[in-house]
């Protein structure tokens, strides 16, 4: 029975992608080696741009569908690594309480340990293919968000089959 949901932020409730092109001209990933973001990585922490997102297509409508399940609510963020996880993690707060969300966060320092809050009874709604491949495969149940039609049909059939009843 499942007994938390997860969201991402990025790309799920904010629109960190969008904010990042219109600054830089570029996608976030498009100068970014394996161990180093760019410096636009480093002037978009600096400059607080995590605060002030905007709300991604959809994150409302997904607000409130989780929210009537009734089920525990979590959020389970990346902050784009060591360097600058506590300033991504404060602004993110920052946003999420603009936002009036006070649901718990956790905030990884990189997005393939949000593996770790897998389990058989744990949902992970995020953006990102390989999360969700390593959530799956880590026993949890990940849903790849990239449409909100596609997300809240793919929540409820998983919510019916495991609460046995249709949301």
């Amino acid at each position: 029975m499942i007994d938390k949901i997860y969201l991402d932020m990025d790309g799920v409730l904010c629109d960190f992608e969008k904010r990042y092109t219109e600054l830089y001209n570029e996608a976030p990933n498009s100068s970014r080696d394996k161990k180093n973001w760019s410096v636009n990585w480093t002037d978009f922490v600096m400059s607080k741009q995590f605060e002030t997102l905007d709300i991604f297509p959809g994150a409302i409508e997904l607000l409130r569908y989780v929210r009537r399940t009734e089920l525990p609510i979590e959020i389970l963020t990346s902050s784009g690594g060591a360097k600058y996880h506590n300033l991504v993690a404060e602004q993110k707060d920052i946003w999420l309480k603009k936002q009036g969300l006070a649901y718990k966060r956790n905030v990884v320092p990189g997005r393939g340990l949000k593996a770790s809050y897998a389990t058989p009874n744990t949902i992970l709604i995020d953006d990102t293919e390989d999360v969700i491949a390593v959530f799956n495969k880590a026993g949890g149940i990940g849903i790849l968000h990239k449409d909100i039609g596609e997300t809240l049909q793919t929540l409820d059939s998983v919510l019916a089959k495991q609460l046995n009843t249709v949301i």
